[in-house]
């Protein structure tokens, strides 16, 4: 199964958001989220998406947002190698 990986900075700091949607339906669902205190915890659920659907099969959201922020960039880079921008 084909998902898409939407990673970005919560507003006014509070965390990190994850989302996987899947891509080859007409009317995208969403199949998880959650939000992370910081990049530990993020690679974490990261490795366990990466294990779930296949690095392959992850297509990665890379807003212009996600590709400004090194550290995290960095983080999402290393769980899903295969999707980088």
């Amino acid at each position: 199964m084909q998902v898409l990986l939407v990673i970005d900075r919560a507003k006014a700091g509070t965390g990190i958001w994850g989302m996987v949607w899947t891509v080859q339906d007409d009317d995208p669902r969403l199949l998880d989220s959650k939000q992370f205190q910081g990049h530990p915890a993020l690679s974490v659920w990261l490795a366990g998406i990466a294990t779930r659907y296949g690095p392959s099969n992850i297509t990665v959201d890379w807003s212009d947002s996600l590709k400004a922020d090194d550290r995290l960039a960095t983080v999402v880079k290393e769980a899903v190698a295969p999707t980088r921008p």
